[in-house]
């Protein structure tokens, strides 16, 4: 195998942070695993706690077009297997899916190749210099555009590519750019770690969370350069760029941070899951605590 062509060492340092889907969550898993906050975030998002946000955004197709969709774009597609479940489910007729990653891709495809699925593309494409040829009729970025610097240009090309009345969909962190939490945030997350037990705390490589810290922009940068620079401008550049339906926020402000790489350890523990929850959704509902995270969907506008 051809190794892959790099056009900047950040570049081969995103291949290396986002290469390994297995090395993701070595040292624990993230809070999106856990069925409970999946039913938090969906009673946030959609307001069933049975109903996903990418279900939902469906509905919404549906009342108006009937499926499958003819194409789709998913970008920073990564291994979670988006445009695989789209495709499976008989939403998309065609999917082209784009990371910036060779080896996330590589694994990608043969995640399609083992299940027999067809009409799946997979390329490398950097959104900070999207190239993509259209026309699409839905573009999704899940947990992608956060890793993004040009939105502009990203957001340009999404409207470019997608039909008059495409669709457009969020689910992404857009929350302080390069992971920097304030105090309050910072000092928040330490209290619920201070009450949890040893054993809740623990990540799967033994260290224990307590005494949590925000990264220095420059640690974020050195792990990963692609991570966050913008991201609390991703809603704002949306508006500017597409007609924007609906923006559903669904925290993560404590969540997110308090669970990372320890939510395995609340699988036989869901009474503390739920004072956590409930502690986060208290915070949220009081102007405590800020949306970090959110579910957006858009169109191109016709005119």
């Amino acid at each position: 195998m051809t190794e892959p062509l790099f056009r900047t060492e950040d570049e081969r340092k995103v291949d290396a942070v986002w290469g390994d889907p297995t090395a993701w969550e070595a040292a624990g898993r993230q809070w999106g695993t856990l069925p409970a906050v999946r039913r938090m975030m969906n009673r946030h998002v959609t307001g069933d706690e049975a109903l996903a946000p990418i279900d939902w955004f469906f509905r919404r197709v549906e009342a108006e077009q009937s499926l499958p969709l003819r194409r789709g774009l998913v970008l920073a597609c990564g291994d979670a297997g988006l445009e695989r479940a789209l495709i499976r489910t008989g939403r998309l007729a065609e999917v082209v899916a784009v990371d910036l990653s060779p080896r996330v891709i590589a694994t990608a495809a043969k995640g399609a190749r083992d299940e027999g699925l067809t009409g799946i593309t997979y390329r490398q494409a950097d959104m900070n210099a999207l190239d993509v040829v259209g026309p699409f009729d839905a573009v999704f970025s899940s947990s992608a555009l956060h890793h993004c610097e040009n939105l502009e240009g990203a957001f340009e090309v999404i409207r470019q590519v997608l039909r008059p009345g495409g669709w457009f969909f969020l689910d992404d962190y857009v929350g302080p750019d390069r992971l920097q939490y304030d105090a309050a945030q910072v000092m928040q997350i330490n209290r619920l770690l201070q009450v949890l037990p040893e054993n809740l705390v623990t990540n799967a490589a033994g260290y224990s969370r307590r005494g949590f810290r925000a990264a220095s922009v420059a640690e974020v940068i050195a792990l990963d350069p692609s991570e966050a620079p913008r991201s609390s401008d991703i809603l704002s550049v949306m508006r500017a760029t597409l007609a924007v339906e609906a923006v559903r926020p669904y925290g993560g402000n404590l969540l997110y941070l308090a669970l990372a790489n320890l939510a395995q350890n609340f699988e036989d523990a869901p009474e503390y899951l739920e004072l956590l929850i409930d502690a986060s959704d208290h915070l949220r509902s009081i102007g405590r605590c800020r949306d970090d995270f959110a579910v957006a969907v858009a169109r191109h506008a016709i005119t």
